[in-house]
Parts: structure tokens; C-alpha cells; sequence
């Protein structure tokens, strides 16, 4: 079974690409012919089922200013599947690209399958606030995914989602078991020291968020919920010292100097083992954003060992165990969450079996486990 993979991104830093990049090596280790097909001018992981096409032009996503929109040389995708003739084309992102690989795979007869990774009419909805405007692209995604013959979902919640807002069939979609790489997230690579490398000590609590500096992922209100519980730490007293540390690229990082007097830090893009250390050292994560269909940080925080608090809108409070590996908290109500925070890091008890029962749950969610459940769906007729 040999499957062709299209993606608009691949080697950016955001969950979707981590999640194709661990079905590449996996797919490398046990001898699955899966390739990975990507155009882009940015650098992607060196790895040899991975085909980087050139293209025409490209411009920044706009509201997404770190992903690039790619219009690729067509005829490169048809000799790439002429040559290969896949059982499957895989199509993991609507963009430009997407829709390329899309359009040439039905011309040879290929069947498609694809995966609903982002909620853009979400997006777009949070964004603008447009109802509109989410219709309409309700209704492009719908059109897109039309003639796939599965549609796949990191989780179950985003199904409804698929069926309600896009009108796909129910039995057409799939949900891949979600999962994370335990190796590389894991408590063991704690280390305090890190902090010191970015001017913070270590100290001071910890509290993590990873993902986009962006709207669509709650920013705005994160910043609001943490500057809400610095003025209570001051007008009350309250015996708690504690940063927040923002993980990431995107516009909000232009917030640096603003939230700095409230003992919030912009790191920037961290990846790799500094990224890993950074998970295992602090004490506690949190992930307002609605919008996530899955929340691949949510899999990573956990593994490393920290309670999460998450809203209860989209995939990620799929994931947390209910006061056993953190909460969910009701989407953008602010008291709630000032007032979580403020319980939790008030609670070294209550954050200490977190960290015990956090990695413990994530054992379900092994990548190996994910990449079985993605290659049997490319194998069922």
C-alpha cells in the first residue's frame, strides 16, 4: 500500500506538522511506503520520504502570518503521481496545495482521503467575528471534502463538527486514536537550569502555554486572565509567585514589553530538547484556545508531566481527566479561570498528583498507537 501525503506545512512549528513528521519517521521504521509531499521555502525535516515540489509563488496566510500559502507548479504534482501511482493521495491540509494534489489525484483516479487537522471557519469566525464569513467557509470546506472517501478527525468531538457545520456524512469520517511521542515528553527531562538560559529563575512557579501568539487561540484572554490574577496576588497578598510563559511565534509576541510588568514572558520558538526541558520544568499548563481539534500540546504537556486546565469548547478537553490530570474550564469566562489559577498554584498537593497522573493517562495516547490506527485506515476498503 503506498499512500502520497500532501501538506501545506511541514517543518513550521505547529501540531499539524509534528503530527506528519512522526507518521513520516514511523512510516520509515516499519517499512510503510508513505511520502510525504510538501512545497515550501522553508526548511523541512531531512528525512528520505519527503518530496519538497517547487512552486510558483507564495504569500503569507493572512491572519496566519507564519504560514506560507503556496501556489505549486502543477505539473510537478502529476509527474510526482504519475511516477508514483499511490493506492491512496492523502490530502492533510485545503490549502493551495491541497487543493492542487486534490484536483490532479481525482483527474487520474486516485482516491482520496484527508484529515480535518484545523477548524479554519473557526478561525475565521474567531478572527472577524463574521457569521458570514464562517458560512461561507463552512461551505468551501464542505465542497472540498465532497469526493474524499474518508475524512479523518484527531478526535471524536471535531466529527460532530464535521457532520453538523460541513454536512459530511457520518459514515464516511474516522477519528485517528490521538497520540504524542512519549520519548521525546516525558518528566524525566527536567531540568531547572533552563529557566536560567532565558533570564527567569527558577524559583518562581511556572506556568506554560505552547502554541501560535495569535487570536485564534485565545490570546487576548489568556493575557487578560493573567493580568486579572497578578492584581489579586497584589491586593490580597496571596503568597504566590508565578510566571507566565508563552511558547511560540505570532503577532501577540509584539505584546512582550506589555505583559512583562505582570511577570509574563515571551520566549519565542522553542524547539527540540530545549523544548522537551522547558515541558518537564514547569509546574503547570494552560490552553485557552476554542478553536483546537485535538491540542497536540495538551498530549505533549501531559506526557511531560503537568496538570493542564483547557476550555470546554473543541478537542483538547478530550484529553484531561477531570481534577486527576487538570480541568476544564468554561470557554472565555474569566473568573473561572482567574480563580483556577489562583486554586492550583495555591495547591502544590493538588500539582504534585497532576504530575504523577498526567503521565500515567498519557500512556494511552502512544504515537506508535496513532500511526497504527492512521495506517489501517489507509488500508480498510
Amino acid at each position: 500500500m503506498k499512500v502520497c501525503l500532501f501538506t501545506d506545512t511541514l517543518g513550521d512549528l505547529n501540531g499539524v506538522s509534528r503530527f506528519i513528521t512522526d507518521m513520516g519517521e514511523l512510516a520509515l521504521e516499519q517499512n510503510w511506503q508513505l511520502f510525504l509531499v510538501t512545497s515550501t521555502a522553508k526548511p523541512v525535516p531531512s528525512l528520505p520520504n519527503i518530496r519538497n515540489l517547487p512552486y510558483r509563488f507564495r504569500v503569507a496566510m493572512p491572519f496566519y502570518q507564519e504560514l506560507d500559502l503556496v501556489w505549486p507548479k502543477a505539473e510537478a504534482i502529476t509527474q510526482l503521481l504519475e511516477e508514483m501511482q499511490p493506492d491512496w493521495v492523502h490530502i492533510s491540509t485545503p490549502g493551495p496545495f491541497g487543493w492542487y494534489a486534490k484536483r490532479e489525484a481525482e483527474r487520474l483516479g486516485i482516491p482520496l482521503i484527508g484529515t480535518y487537522h484545523t477548524d479554519f471557519p473557526a478561525y475565521l469566525y474567531d478572527l472577524t467575528g463574521s457569521h458570514w464569513l464562517k458560512r461561507r467557509t463552512d461551505r468551501v470546506m464542505t465542497r472540498f471534502y465532497e469526493p474524499f472517501v474518508k475524512v479523518l478527525s484527531r478526535s471524536l468531538a471535531y466529527t460532530e463538527v464535521m457532520v453538523n457545520d460541513l454536512q459530511l456524512p457520518r459514515e464516511k469520517l474516522a477519528v485517528i486514536h490521538p497520540g504524542t511521542n512519549l520519548e521525546k515528553f516525558h518528566p524525566r527531562h527536567t531540568d531547572v537550569t533552563v529557566w536560567q538560559a532565558f533570564g527567569l529563575s527558577p524559583n518562581r512557579l511556572k506556568v506554560l502555554y505552547v502554541g501560535r501568539m495569535n487570536v485564534e487561540k485565545n490570546l487576548p484572554f489568556l493575557c487578560q486572565v493573567w493580568q486579572n490574577l497578578q492584581e489579586r496576588i497584589a491586593e490580597q497578598g496571596l503568597p504566590i509567585q508565578a510566571d507566565l510563559i508563552l511558547v511560540g511565534e505570532g503577532r501577540f509576541q509584539r505584546w512582550t514589553d506589555k505583559m512583562r510588568p505582570w511577570h509574563a514572558y515571551f520566549l519565542g520558538p522553542v524547539v527540540g530538547e530545549t523544548l522537551s526541558k522547558l515541558y518537564a520544568s514547569a509546574d503547570l499548563f494552560v490552553f485557552p484556545s476554542t478553536t483546537d481539534t485535538l491540542g497536540q500540546v495538551v498530549m505533549e504537556a501531559q506526557a511531560s508531566g503537568l496538570g493542564c486546565l483547557v476550555s470546554d469548547l473543541g478537542g483538547p478537553q478530550s484529553l484531561i481527566v477531570e481534577n486527576h490530570t487538570g480541568k476544564v474550564l468554561p470557554a472565555n469566562q474569566l473568573s473561572a479561570w482567574v480563580a483556577a489559577l489562583q486554586e492550583v498554584l495555591s495547591d502544590e498537593a493538588l500539582r504534585a498528583h497532576w504530575h504523577q497522573q498526567a503521565p500515567l493517562q498519557m500512556q494511552n495516547y502512544d504515537i506508535t498507537d496513532s500511526f497504527a490506527d492512521f495506517r489501517a485506515l489507509h488500508t480498510r476498503d
